[in-house]
Order: C-alpha cells, then sequence, then structure tokens
C-alpha cells in the first residue's frame, strides 16, 4: 500500500518526528557545548578584569581574589573562585549586594591596584563593567576601565563600550575636596578634572553610567579610603630621612685653623761630641 505523501496525516507524522529529532539534537548540542561556553564566558570576563588593570599576562598568577567586608579582606581560595564568576553573571543580585563583594587585587612592585565590579541600567537595558582603580596621594584614581551594554543604540549610548570613551576616565580622582564622589560623564562637557565629557545624544546611557559608577563605588569607599590614607602615610614617611651630621667642609677648617694661635716650631740643639 503506498503512502500518501499529501495526506493531513502523513504530514502530522512528519512534522512530529522532525520536531523531536531536532529538538533532541539541538538539546544534545546545548548540554555538551556548555562546559566550552561557561570556560568562553568565564575568560570573557578574566580578559576585561585584565584590560582594566592595563595589564598584560596570566589572570591566575597575577590576580588575586577577595571579598570585602567594610574594611577587612578575606582571600578567596581556588576552588572557590567559580562562585565570584558566578555572582558577577547575576547582575541584579549583585547590584543589590552589601557585603561579601568582590574585589580583584593586582600588585607590580610598588603598584596595587584594584577592580571594582559595575552593574547598573541603560536607556534599553543593563550596563556593566570593571573599573580599576588606584589609591594615590590621599585619594583613589581610576587606572582603566571597561563597560559594556545589552542592547544602547548603536553610535550613542553604545560607545561607553569603545576605547575612546574609556580612555576618558583614566587619571580621574573619585573624590574632590570635600570628599564628594565626583566623577561622572557631564553633559555639555566636563566643568573641572573629575569629570569626562557625555555623549551627544546619549544622556540617558551616560546617566546610567554615573548612577553606576557612584553606587558601586561607594561600596567599597570605607576600603579604598583606608588604602589611600595609608599609601600617603607611607609615603610621608619615605620622605623623611634621618638627618646626616654635617661633614665640615675644608674652608671652615682653614678659617678655623687661621684663627688658632700658631705653634713654635722648636730647632733641636746640636751638642758636640767630645
Amino acid at each position: 500500500m503506498a503512502i500518501n505523501k499529501n495526506s493531513n496525516v502523513y504530514i502530522i507524522i512528519y512534522t512530529i518526528v522532525m520536531v523531536v529529532i531536532v529538538g533532541a539534537l539541538l538539546a544534545f548540542l546545548a548540554t555538551s557545548l556548555k562546559p566550552m561556553q561557561d570556560e568562553n564566558k568565564l575568560k570573557e570576563k578574566k580578559n576585561a578584569i585584565m584590560k582594566a588593570f592595563k595589564a598584560e599576562g596570566d589572570f591566575d598568577k597575577l590576580v588575586t581574589i577577595y571579598r570585602l567586608n567594610g574594611t577587612e579582606l578575606s582571600e578567596v581560595e581556588a576552588d572557590a573562585q567559580a562562585a565570584i564568576f558566578e555572582e558577577l553573571e547575576k547582575r541584579g543580585d549583585l547590584a543589590k549586594a552589601e557585603k561579601d563583594l568582590p574585589l580583584f587585587k593586582y600588585a607590580e612592585g610598588d603598584v596595587v591596584k584594584y577592580v571594582i565590579p559595575l552593574v547598573g541600567k541603560g536607556l534599553w537595558g543593563d550596563i556593566w563593567g570593571y573599573a580599576s582603580v588606584q589609591p594615590k596621594d590621599g585619594n583613589v584614581v581610576i587606572t582603566g576601565i571597561v563597560m559594556d551594554h545589552a542592547g544602547e543604540t548603536p553610535g550613542l549610548g553604545a560607545e561607553i563600550a569603545t576605547d575612546r570613551v574609556q580612555g576618558l576616565f583614566v587619571d580621574k580622582a573619585l573624590y574632590n575636596e570635600a570628599e564628594e564622589f565626583a566623577v561622572r560623564m557631564q553633559k555639555g562637557g566636563a566643568r573641572n578634572d573629575h569629570e569626562v565629557d557625555a555623549i551627544t545624544g546619549g544622556t540617558k546611557t551616560c546617566d546610567g553610567v554615573n548612577a553606576m559608577l557612584k553606587d558601586c563605588i561607594s561600596k567599597y569607599e570605607a576600603f579604598l579610603m583606608a588604602e589611600a590614607g595609608a599609601v600617603a602615610a607611607d609615603t610621608t614617611a619615605s620622605e623623611v630621612e634621618p638627618a646626616e651630621a654635617a661633614e665640615p667642609d675644608a674652608t671652615d677648617a682653614v678659617e678655623a685653623s687661621e684663627g688658632e694661635p700658631a705653634e713654635e716650631i722648636v730647632e733641636p740643639t746640636n751638642v758636640e761630641e767630645k
């Protein structure tokens, strides 16, 4: 008996069989590729943090991961670091976190930098990134920043992900003379050394960046200011050296000798031998 391929029954059965086969294949591929996808996401995060540090090399060898509570740091062991990166993926929870804050440390010689994770809201969705900061001269200076977005407008708000915009933040001190958080993207152009030019036509995204920077970095403020104070104290102490005893100079020696009476030179008397 020939199968009528034009019948409704055949079409329905054929469709069901194909859906089941394709669905099973896709599920198999998704399951098989998930470890590779997770590894790629992890590498992406590590690369972004290293870019914020402006450093090259092996992340696992150069960067130490901590959890911060107030001003107290506790190092995260290697077998527990996966949980840190999972938290970075959950941006909503990270934005609400007030304790056990993730913090990344990079040290090169006497220079110590910290990377703070950033999460916020732009015009059309999530924005996020990493800010590298360095306690310096009694303040805290941005040494690098990496930002990304879920769906900001190309050519406008999406410009926050470009090196050009991110480079504007480098060397900006976080706090002004009144110790207020002062770094921001300013519409109409920067008015002082703490501000950067906002993106023309991307005002809402820039507002989101400003809120993200202030909200996220403020959680670390007590620790950062304590570090800045410690660095300033160390710098002052190193500049103060014990005074060395001054050696007399040749001129002083001559002047001193001129002021003293000359010693009488006594010639030995010749005694004739008898």
